[in-house]
């Protein structure tokens, strides 16, 4: 089987959207959110990629505006999907964080190939 774009977009589909009246009681649970997501963020891309004979690395310190595309947003995460026991990465996946006020957005923004 082929691994597509799309295809990766599917494996590792994952969308979080939360929003609340604005008061601290709502700050402080969008910090729990992503702070509990970023840390178990590589565990779940990597249990849905296993199967494929695919893994992943979050690419810290890298953002989609680092790659050269345009338009960018600071507000990204770069995952890189490589063959299992490989260096050189198939899939570039562009997660879109935003942290406000009184929401907090997570999703596949795009998946690109390396």
């Amino acid at each position: 089987m082929e691994i597509t774009e799309e295809k990766i977009k599917k494996i590792i589909g994952l969308r979080l959207y939360f929003e609340a009246p604005s008061d601290w009681t709502t700050r402080e649970y969008i910090e729990i959110i992503d702070e509990y997501l970023m840390e178990r963020l590589p565990v779940m891309i990597n249990n849905s990629l296993e199967p494929y004979g695919l893994e992943a690395s979050i690419m810290e310190d890298i953002d989609e505006c680092s790659l050269g595309i345009s338009p960018c947003s600071k507000d990204t995460i770069v995952a890189e999907i490589y063959p299992a026991g490989s260096s050189k990465p198939l899939f570039r996946v562009i997660f879109y964080r935003k942290i406000g006020e009184n929401t907090y957005e997570f999703t596949i923004k795009r998946v690109l190939k390396a």
